[in-house]
């Protein structure tokens, strides 16, 4: 049996270490057109250039649903070992990794275990287990926070789309991300107030499928698609 414990790598995500097999969970509403867990950092503690590859192992998995990872490069879902490694220098982090969780519109925990190893010794490695709960609720609980985001109205929309939120409490670094369908952001609203409704120009985006999300904290809290065509 082969150890979580790694000797030449550590994970960390918000500045927080990550100990070999803890588990995190990443919540959203079941109606996500995607659920995208994004920060990880990937630390190579070596005094030596690792090349670095990425396998997943499905623990339990929402019928239905699907999953899929970035890690160099963007995979399909049924992929469980990226093709290409990360080359990771002495002493580096990269932040490569994408964890991507299609709920589509089915509740429930889907639990992933992504593991980092070295190409050159798949013995040194290192692993965290992520639970993707998806749910019909219209709120989150986010740190005994009730965390609201509605559904983008008009959908599809052409020159502008609105979407109401309300927080049952002041919560700090909130933000509202649009991204394009390769996971570019191409707009970022800072939001100050505990309640009320954006309306977003959507005017200059060209046509095609978009996901927002409501982050905390740079916490993804919610994400859900967004069709554009003019």
């Amino acid at each position: 049996m082969i150890s979580g414990f790694s000797q030449s790598l550590e994970l960390y995500f918000e500045d927080e270490l990550i100990e070999a097999g803890e588990e995190l969970t990443f919540t959203s509403h079941a109606d996500s057109g995607m659920m995208s867990f994004e920060g990880l950092e990937v630390l190579n503690t070596s005094l030596n250039p690792l090349n670095i590859k990425c396998t997943r192992e499905i623990i339990t998995e929402v019928l239905n649903t699907e999953n899929s990872f970035c890690w160099g490069i963007c995979y399909s879902t049924s992929t469980d070992t990226s093709t290409v490694s990360v080359k990771i220098e002495a002493g580096e982090i990269s932040s490569e990794f994408i964890g991507d969780y299609f709920p589509q519109g089915y509740s429930g925990i889907t639990t992933i275990k992504y593991i980092f190893y070295d190409v050159a010794n798949p013995d040194d490695r290192i692993n965290f287990i992520l639970h993707y709960k998806a749910t019909s609720e219209s709120g989150i609980e986010h740190e005994n926070a009730t965390v609201y985001l509605s559904p983008a109205y008009p959908n599809p929309a052409n020159n502008e789309v609105n979407l109401d939120f309300a927080f049952d409490q002041k919560s700090s670094a909130v933000k509202f991300v649009l991204y394009n369908l390769f996971g570019e952001k191409v707009k970022d609203i800072e939001i100050s107030e505990i309640t009320g409704s954006l309306k977003l120009n959507t005017s200059d985006l060209t046509e095609g499928i978009y996901f927002y999300s409501l982050l905390i904290n740079n916490e993804p809290i919610l994400t859900q698609k967004l069709v554009i065509k003019h």
